[in-house]
């Protein structure tokens, strides 16, 4: 695959920037924050060289932010015809990332219904009883928008 001549204009860097600034609240490492966003506003498949080039970082931090994207399911790896070089794309399912804290939110409901009882009485047992059903139906409405 031919390598692109794409050269990012500034308020792409200004997008890219920003989406990371938001991602790092949900502690994603700034480069794989920065390349989540440069991926989505990409419209063919791109290479590490193309990627450390743009976002002006080295090669080896670009593999290592892809790597964290791809473990996440915010991007993926496509080989290159006839090489075996991986060129990346961003994730097909944006909801992938999210179904972990999904299931957290269940997980966190469940432990304080079953165990909040041991734990607290009165007005503490009380409060659990009402953060186990913040917790389920945050659950079951990110769930409805995740699958």
């Amino acid at each position: 695959m031919e390598m692109s001549t794409c050269q990012l204009s500034p308020e792409q860097v200004r997008f890219i920037d920003d989406l990371a600034n938001l991602l790092s609240a949900w502690n994603m490492p700034a480069n794989a924050a920065r390349l989540y966003g440069y991926l989505q506003i990409m419209t063919a498949p791109v290479s590490l060289e193309e990627i450390a080039r743009d976002l002006e970082i080295s090669r080896s931090h670009a593999h290592t932010a892809a790597k964290v994207l791809e473990d996440h399911g915010n991007a993926r790896g496509v080989p290159s015809r006839g090489s075996r070089r991986i060129l990346y794309v961003c994730g097909d399912d944006p909801g992938t990332p999210l179904r972990p804290q999904v299931m957290t939110l269940g997980r966190m409901s469940e432990l304080i219904v079953q165990r909040g009882p041991e734990v607290a009485s009165g007005e503490a047992a009380e409060r659990l009883a009402r953060l186990a059903a913040f917790h389920r139906e945050l659950q079951e409405a990110m769930e409805r928008v995740v699958d």
